[in-house]
């Protein structure tokens, strides 16, 4: 019995970057939330900002348990997520009050951060979503049209979206498992699955 156990916990992934697909799909809500208000507070800086900053703390809070549950890849030190989330944070507050960025510069600062976690977490969707919403971004705050902002941030969650599924879609490998071999379709006890 206390064999199965350790053959269980030795078979189950201890973390892949496929779990992030919840967290992303939530930034592409985030992103609607945004196109939404930048209508709603059209010229209104501060605002716009204050919605980036609180909806992004709000979805570290809704996101964290299934993070614990279905950890990700974490190929760096525990460190290297701390500052970035502290440099995202204090980015997209500094970002989206200068008035200049029309209350988006939260925008390029969430998509930039998103591209380096993915960097750390070695997931290549991330850092091309990530990289695609900070462009995104940037073109918004060059138009500075609340129309054309609602278009750009609705592409952007559409592409962050994308993402989360091509993120779902990976499977977690079990390195103890050999492709073609007999015990690849059998379970742990030794029964088909």
């Amino acid at each position: 019995m206390a064999g199965r156990a350790a053959t269980a916990r030795l078979r189950a992934p201890r973390g892949h970057v496929s779990h992030n697909w919840l967290p992303v799909a939530g930034i592409g809500a985030l992103f609607l939330g945004g196109a939404a208000a930048a209508l709603v507070f059209d010229g209104d800086t501060g605002r716009t900002a204050v919605y980036f900053v609180v909806g992004t703390l709000v979805l570290v809070v809704l996101s964290t348990p299934w993070l614990v549950r279905n950890p990700p890849a974490m190929h760096a030190g525990v460190g290297a997520y701390l500052v970035l989330a502290v440099v995202v944070e204090l980015g997209a507050l500094l970002g989206g009050a200068v008035q200049a960025f029309h209350g988006l510069g939260a925008w390029v600062v969430l998509g930039a951060g998103l591209a380096a976690y993915g960097h750390l977490e070695r997931g290549r969707v991330m850092v091309t979503a990530g990289t695609g919403a900070a462009l995104l971004g940037v073109a918004a705050i060059a138009a500075a049209r609340p129309r054309l902002t609602l278009v750009l941030a609705t592409a952007t969650a559409a592409l962050l979206v994308f993402a989360a599924w091509r993120l779902r879609l990976l499977e977690p490998v079990d390195p103890t498992v050999v492709p073609g071999d007999r015990t690849d379709s059998m379970g742990i006890d030794g029964h088909p699955h």
